[in-house]
């Protein structure tokens, strides 16, 4: 990951084992009405995923868990809330509910289910701990030079699975090897850090789908069905319907995300520089293709306007001359074509355009020298990341610490 703020000094700080220091509130796009079909629920979950979040109460409810509506997932490490809503449901259960690292705030009803994308922004509060107090002006430059520039949009590590498998994974939906698939996600014991699951992979990856099963732990949901779907179908499509249409799709955008990363990598240095050919982003999230590339950079430079790179799916607008030419090459570069995110079975993506940048609003920074702890505050934007500011702060890599804490 290269860093906007490279010629600041880090301000090195972890975020210690407690999800405590961790807190996200979602902010929805619109208010609710309070009446309708769909029953708004406001969780606050600690410690696991929106995935599990929802698998625990549909358990409980006895609802399918592929009719939930959420508007983002939730990171499991961190304290997070947010809304998730069901169809035709009594508000009243949920109150009663008593799952664990899972509490409900409150309910309502709505006309209408929740969608991925339906949230305004997200806030963060952020602990950062055992930081040095001669750091502290580092981070605050670091703050006030992202203010200014807007902050690398990349998609962070947790994007692409524990493993860094859902891109392997996604690729070969895309390219129908379900072979392949089953591999990237029950195989691949050199990237397995617990001995017990690194066992059971090495098992699968030797055709022994029954001693991987003995061997899988049983927490693990998503990897034993699509353990038990090979088993009785072999790697092929009807096996893949098996598993939870949510992670698929996961799986399938990662591929976009990773190819996003790629684009922004490469003209990084000119992440807030408009290019001829570009398409550029207002604050209001319309499109439009850049004519003037000078008359634009003034508007890009006064946080109004910023270019954007590919999302590719088989009805992405590419960007021209120079611009288009970078996003075909590295298009080429996986063998994929826009026709085939024509996938089909509800894994079809049409595409999109993502700012090269996102913009951080409500900054804030706090030091207590005797904690040695620098509590940050700031709201982002929906699909930014928030460990992309805090790694540009304490220029961590890929070993910013966070809590792991198990489900």
């Amino acid at each position: 990951m290269k860093y906007a703020s490279a010629e600041i000094p880090a301000c090195p700080g972890i975020i210690k084992s407690v999800n405590e220091d961790f807190r996200v509130f979602e902010v929805p796009l619109y208010e609710f009405s309070g009446s309708g079909d769909h029953t708004l629920v406001h969780i606050e979950k600690s410690g696991i995923s929106t995935f599990e979040a929802t698998r625990r109460m549909c358990r409980e409810l006895k609802f399918k868990e592929r009719d939930v509506g959420f508007a983002g997932m939730k990171d499991a490490r961190g304290v997070t809330r947010q809304w998730l809503s069901f169809e035709h449901t009594n508000p009243e259960s949920f109150l009663a509910l008593n799952i664990p690292k899972l509490k409900v705030l409150e309910v309502t009803r709505h006309g209408n289910k929740l969608k991925r994308g339906h949230l305004s922004a997200n806030r963060f509060e952020v602990v950062l701990r055992d930081v040095d107090a001669e750091s502290v002006p580092h981070a605050r430059a670091t703050l006030e030079l992202l203010a200014r520039r807007g902050i690398p949009n990349w998609y962070d590590t947790q994007r692409f699975g524990r493993r860094g498998e859902n891109p392997t994974a996604g690729m070969a939906i895309l390219r129908g090897d379900l072979e392949a698939y089953f591999k990237a996600v029950l195989g691949g014991p050199g990237l397995e850090t617990d001995a017990e699951t690194r066992a059971a992979r090495e098992a699968y990856e030797a055709g022994d789908i029954e001693q991987a099963l003995q061997l899988w732990p049983r927490r693990a949901n998503q990897e034993r069905a699509a353990l038990n779907a090979v088993q009785r179908d072999g790697p092929t499509w009807k096996a893949l319907k098996k598993l939870p249409q949510k992670l698929k799709v996961l799986q399938v955008c990662s591929v976009q995300s990773m190819l996003f990363n790629k684009v922004l990598d490469e003209r990084f240095d000119e992440y807030d520089r408009v290019w001829e050919g570009d398409i550029c982003r207002l604050a209001n999230g319309a499109d439009f293709a850049v004519e003037d590339a000078a008359a634009e950079q003034a508007r890009c430079d006064a946080l109004e306007v910023s270019p954007t790179g590919p999302i590719y799916g088989h009805k992405m607008r590419m960007a021209t001359t120079r611009s288009g030419e970078l996003e075909q090459r590295i298009l080429n570069d996986t063998g994929l074509t826009p026709e085939m995110w024509d996938v089909g079975k509800g894994l079809s993506q049409k595409g999109d355009r993502r700012p090269f940048r996102f913009i951080a609003t409500e900054l804030g920074a706090e030091y207590d020298e005797a904690e040695r702890a620098l509590s940050l505050r700031f709201t982002l934007p929906k699909g930014c990341y928030a460990t992309v500011l805090l790694k540009e702060i304490t220029r961590s890599g890929e070993d910013l610490a966070f809590s792991s804490q198990s489900e």
